[in-house]
């Protein structure tokens, strides 16, 4: 098992998983969207914070 080192308080700061409800509560704190729309843009290009990140600028949904 790899460890991640971005760590804080048991989310991963670099990686989303849908199955753990902190992470899903930290990601839709920080970008203020709905679960579903994390998980829409989790299914659509995986789990990487960068790729959800960059998928939900380009859709709009975010802004910064």
């Amino acid at each position: 098992m790899s460890e991640n080192i971005n760590t804080s308080g048991g989310v991963t700061r670099k990686m989303i998983n849908m199955n753990i409800s902190e992470d899903v509560s930290y990601w839709i704190s920080k970008w203020n969207i709905t679960r579903e729309q994390l998980q829409n843009a989790v299914d659509r290009v995986g789990g990487k914070e960068t790729r959800v990140s960059d998928y939900l600028r380009a859709k709009g949904i975010i802004r910064f």
